[in-house]
Order: C-alpha cells, then structure tokens, then sequence
C-alpha cells in the first residue's frame, strides 16, 4: 500500500517546449535547476489526481 503523505506533498514538474514532462520532483530548486537544461522548458506544479473539494 502506498505511502498517504505523497499526497499531501507538493510536486514540481519540468515541462519541455513540446509539452513532455520530463522530471518531477517535490523540491522546487532541484526542479529549477533541471529545466535550466532543457531549452524553452518550464516548471509547473503538478496537479493532484483525486483532488477533490
């Protein structure tokens, strides 16, 4: 059984020009640094999957 604090943790991911993601990480720096090498790429928070309100 999964761990539950991985959904209460926030995510980073890094997004390419063409809309790929290619690295996720819950620490926004290291997401940061890893999009510094991919050109035109962005850093976005991941969206929750069973987010409910």
């Amino acid at each position: 059984m999964p761990c539950a604090c991985q959904n209460k943790r926030q995510q980073y991911e890094v997004v390419t020009e063409a809309g790929k993601v290619v690295f996720t990480s819950s620490s926004k720096p290291t997401a940061e640094a890893v999009a510094r090498r991919y050109t035109g790429s962005t850093v976005r928070e991941k969206t929750k999957a069973n987010a409910t309100k």
